[in-house]
């Protein structure tokens, strides 16, 4: 089988899982019928798809880059974009660590008060270490976070979000193998509810400008 043939195939699973994650979110976090009114404000946004009802996210525990705690308790009093890949991804990871970063220079030059931070969770534990980590994020930006652990601590973050991810060995390849996983972002508010995700493709000045919208009028309870 010639190479971009096998490329492409590679391509097949990715594209599904893609498209598998957006309606498992959507499924997963949408809220029983009932009389009560949703929990999100009217927000326009360009890109971000609001949750109808804001969730806590459920306990997990994984590491940051600078060995420090990331979990549950990370995520009070700031913003948090999250995205999920591994360091040797050779397209989608980079392209949209770049993205953060456009994104993040966005924001910044709009003066937008409202604290956050962008973390990258590998997906791969077994080979990006934390110094890996620490290189592969704070290169796109020192302010990036990086985290991982082990497989029951990843699963316990990905796995009630709809996030989804598996190894795929290619004996053609020199890095023995890959991961398909999804290109979804998700942000999490200030209390540490899923509060919104953005499906690829993406757009970083359509994630400024919907921060800010979102960030500005959505009004967090205390």
């Amino acid at each position: 089988m010639k190479e971009n043939d096998t490329s492409r195939m590679n391509l097949i699973p990715l594209i599904i899982a893609v498209s598998v994650v957006a309606g498992m979110v959507v499924w997963y976090f949408s809220p029983l019928k009932s009389a009560s009114a949703p929990v999100a404000e009217p927000v326009k946004t360009e890109q971000a798809l609001l949750m109808p009802e804001f969730r806590p996210l459920k306990p997990f525990s994984l590491t940051t880059h600078n060995g420090a705690a990331f979990d549950n308790q990370s995520l009070i009093g700031r913003w948090t974009f999250m995205s999920f890949g591994y360091t040797y991804c050779p397209d989608i990871c980079p392209t949209t660590m770049s993205l953060f970063a456009e994104m993040h220079n966005r924001i910044q030059a709009q003066k937008s008060t409202k604290p956050y931070q962008v973390t990258f969770v590998s997906v791969d534990p077994e080979r990006d270490s934390l110094e890996r980590l620490s290189e592969y994020v704070t290169y796109f930006d020192p302010s990036f976070v990086g985290a991982t652990g082990p497989e029951e601590a990843l699963q316990a973050l990905t796995k009630p979000l709809g996030i989804l991810y598996r190894r795929v060995e290619t004996e053609d390849s020199a890095m023995g193998y890959v991961m398909d996983h999804s290109a979804s972002i998700i942000l999490v508010d200030p209390q540490g509810r899923f509060h919104a995700y953005f499906s690829p493709p993406h757009d970083a000045e359509k994630m400024a400008n919907d921060f800010i919208a979102i960030s500005s009028l959505t009004t967090i309870a205390r």
